[in-house]
């Protein structure tokens, strides 16, 4: 195939065409086809130009971890022609990856239509001091028990003035930032980015993910918040989307995600288990959603959402937390779920189709997996947040607490006790109180 037919199937975006020639290459003459597929890859720069043009903010962006979002990324932003490093710093990640990349000319990423991008970050290293220095964006789609291990390996290589990105944006992020950096978090600006832009799984360690769906908009929180601005104008070049400010960091912590669905749903799954004994089936989680779960979440929502009333009444700052449906209803706009109410919203929307309930097989039945992160993250990480935000500004929360109590119970934990978030295993939570947040000027960085 001449230059010029590879330049004609690029320009008229002939994707599984180019995939098939490039595919059947490796196969019969591996030695032919990386020069093809690097050829093809700078004419597809050439000929599809970003929808948002690539920000002056951004020098080169550093992607930190090497799970499925990451991996993804490093394909997606190469490919929107973005500069980027890549830092794996868990076990032999980096090597992997590296070599995965290497074997293939760059990481694939598989879309739902069939349609395949290739893409690669210049440098993927395990030591941050290789990757890091040199960009002045990290993006960082991790878990938030990650956070602490992940921010003491690159203390000592972010240089001041850099742009610390974490999606999807929760966990306390700020709160574990000071407590780890110390006075070095001053000279660094910190983003959010809601909800995680991408719905992915590794197919491939190093060389493919499937990505069902890149989002097409987000809501950014920054810290502090005169860099909010900077913040949406850098994630919507990074992922070609539209971006909205929120208010603070604190809005991005306190949004009403997987804390707010999963443990009320469970709970009302599980209101005719108890110890001993067992239950008939196992449910599916949002497609067989009942009136009492919805109604669950609806009012530990409310309690959220009465919390940021409560900050605004007293700070003068509006976080403006929705209502979850509302949220994800924005989110999924395109997939024209039912929003009517919360249980229309997840018995109908594609996205949460197929999942089972966090249950296991026990005795002839199923009782709940309270090893489950849907207890291990969502409670520590997600309802004790608000919980610890909701007696830092006085305002009681009595269905929160009743789930709490109930998960407590059942996973060995004490958080809360007579309403309040005072127990013993509080140090093992991301609440405020645990990093020595105590007061409103302190949850909002003022102190």
């Amino acid at each position: 195939m001449s230059t010029e037919d590879l330049s004609y199937l690029v320009q008229h975006n002939v994707p599984q065409l180019i995939n098939d020639m490039i595919t059947g290459l490796v196969k019969d003459q591996p030695a032919a086809a990386l020069p093809y597929l690097h050829d093809w890859m700078a004419k597809k720069a050439m000929h599809e130009r970003p929808k948002v043009p690539i920000s002056p903010l951004i020098k080169k962006v550093c992607i930190v971890g090497g799970g499925n979002a990451a991996q993804a990324f490093a394909c997606i932003l190469p490919s929107f022609g973005i500069p980027c490093n890549m830092w794996c710093g868990f076990g032999d990640e980096a090597e992997r990856i590296r070599k995965g990349i290497n074997e293939q000319g760059g990481m694939k990423v598989h879309w739902s239509d069939d349609t395949i991008t290739m893409g690669k970050p210049d440098k993927i290293s395990k030591d941050p001091a290789e990757v890091v220095p040199e960009c002045n964006v990290l993006i960082m789609p991790l878990p938030s028990f990650a956070y602490p291990s992940v921010l003491k390996d690159l203390k000592d290589h972010v240089k001041p003035g850099t742009y610390v990105g974490i999606t999807p944006g929760q966990g306390g992020f700020d709160w574990v930032a000071r407590e780890v950096l110390g006075p070095k978090m001053k000279e660094l600006i910190f983003f959010a980015v809601m909800p995680m832009p991408l719905n992915c799984r590794i197919t491939d360690f190093g060389k493919q993910v499937h990505v069902q769906v890149l989002k097409k908009k987000y809501r950014v929180g920054a810290l502090p918040p005169t860099k909010t601005a900077e913040c949406c104008e850098i994630t919507a070049c990074m992922f070609q989307a539209s971006s909205e400010p929120l208010a603070h960091l604190l809005a991005a912590t306190m949004y009403p995600i997987n804390a707010i669905i999963h443990p009320q749903r469970v709970f009302r799954i599980c209101d005719k288990w108890r110890p001993g004994k067992t239950l008939p089936e196992n449910p599916l989680f949002y497609e067989a959603i009942d009136e009492a779960s919805a109604g669950l979440m609806d009012a530990v929502n409310l309690e959220l959402q009465m919390i940021g009333e409560t900050i605004k009444e007293q700070s003068g700052v509006d976080l403006k937390i929705p209502h979850i449906k509302d949220f994800l209803g924005w989110v999924y706009e395109d997939d024209k779920p039912d929003l009517t109410s919360t249980k229309t919203f997840f018995a109908t929307a594609p996205c949460y189709k197929g999942f089972r309930s966090p249950l296991k097989e026990e005795g002839g039945g199923w009782v709940p997996d309270f090893k489950n992160r849907y207890f291990t993250e969502d409670i520590p990480l997600g309802l004790c947040i608000y919980k610890g935000i909701a007696d830092i500004v006085g305002y009681d929360t009595p269905v929160m607490d009743m789930v709490m109590s109930w998960a407590q119970t059942h996973m060995g934990k004490e958080y809360v006790v007579k309403g309040k978030l005072v127990g013993k295993d509080v140090k093992e939570t991301n609440a405020p109180q645990r990093f020595g947040v105590t007061t409103l000027a302190q949850l909002l960085g003022k102190d």
